[in-house]
């Protein structure tokens, strides 16, 4: 007879909180959460309740990412007809991954990404520490005195004396973004009070109502947008148009070159219609109201062609009438 697993009463309480979160909000931000302090998530946890400073309203849950698995895929196994359910297991086990938590909501999520972005604390670079950017020295004099030139050397950071105090000679890079901190760095940033680091959440991923897609989407406004639309039917009305698939983003552009060349007929025979004043059109450039410089330009050529056309057949002419009185067998 198989037996019932029995959960600690702490697991078994996390997982009520986070079936309560995901049955109460309809969008998850997913953060990481590298070197970020208690008191930070302490600030956003107030901020986000009811009677909390901050125009929305939020839950932040943290834990083991596969605690956070486990409460999913329950839920998808228990309701296999739900198709969110089925999706938001398969998406978040592959976005779970790391120092990583959830941050649930029903409000915009553009006031919480701001906060997000804004709720970060200075700190020191400390040894061992993944560098969050890149860290670079400027050159100049510093307060240090000329016993800890030893700093500088262990980082081949070229240095003079001046005036009792060790100066920097040039512009040094001596931490790279993605790197480790090591003791020598850590220690010369410490001496020259810098602190280069700055923490906070970072936004990863964002759910919304059964649809999946990155920060960046949040930074789109109504004018971006429409720029990205125009610029997508710009290029199918190109590819069309190259192709000769008439489509309806080439559909004007078709349109206009077609009134052209009926129009450049018109211009000139002696054919007229009345559609889009054209008519009105063709009587306006004759009577100079209206600029025709392409006519113009085209009806030079087509009458530099004729005496080229006509030259051979007067030569051919000259030709025959220098043969005289030869016949062709003389």
């Amino acid at each position: 007879m198989a037996s019932t697993k029995v959960y600690p009463e702490k697991k078994v309480s996390y997982f009520e909180k986070m079936n309560s979160y995901l049955d109460e909000f309809q969008k998850i931000m997913v953060v990481r959460c590298d070197n970020v302090s208690a008191k930070q998530f302490n600030d956003m946890r107030i901020g986000m309740r009811k009677s909390g400073e901050y125009s929305f309203e939020g839950k932040i849950l943290m834990g083991k990412n596969s605690m956070m698995k486990k409460v999913l895929k329950e839920r998808a196994a228990a309701d296999l007809t739900s198709t969110t359910k089925q999706l938001q297991y398969d998406k978040f086990r592959t976005i779970l991954k790391g120092n990583v938590g959830l941050l649930f909501t029903n409000d915009d999520m553009n006031e919480i990404a701001d906060l997000i972005e804004g709720n970060v604390k200075q700190s020191a670079a400390k040894v061992g520490v993944i560098a969050p950017c890149d860290v670079h020295i400027q050159a100049g004099v510093t307060t240090l005195e000329p016993g800890q030139t030893s700093f500088f050397q262990a980082l081949n950071i070229h240095t003079k004396i001046t005036k009792g105090n060790i100066e920097i000679l040039s512009d040094t890079q001596i931490v790279y973004e993605g790197s480790k901190v090591g003791p020598s760095e850590a220690i010369l940033l410490q001496k020259l009070k810098m602190n280069p680091f700055y923490y906070g959440l970072k936004l990863l991923n964002i759910y919304d109502n059964g649809s999946f897609y990155t920060p960046a989407v949040l930074k789109m406004t109504d004018a971006s947008k429409l720029e990205s639309v125009q610029a997508a039917i710009a290029q199918v009305a190109a590819l069309s148009l190259g192709t000769g698939f008439t489509t309806e983003a080439a559909f004007p552009h078709i349109a206009v070159n077609a009134f052209k060349n009926i129009f450049a007929l018109s211009l000139g025979t002696d054919y007229d219609f009345d559609a889009f004043g054209a008519k009105q059109l063709k009587q306006d450039i004759k009577d100079g109201k209206v600029s025709a410089a392409p006519a113009a330009s085209a009806a030079p050529a087509a009458s530099a062609a004729a005496p080229k056309a006509a030259a051979p057949v007067e030569a051919e002419e000259e030709e025959d009438e220098d043969m005289g009185d030869f016949g062709l067998f003389d």
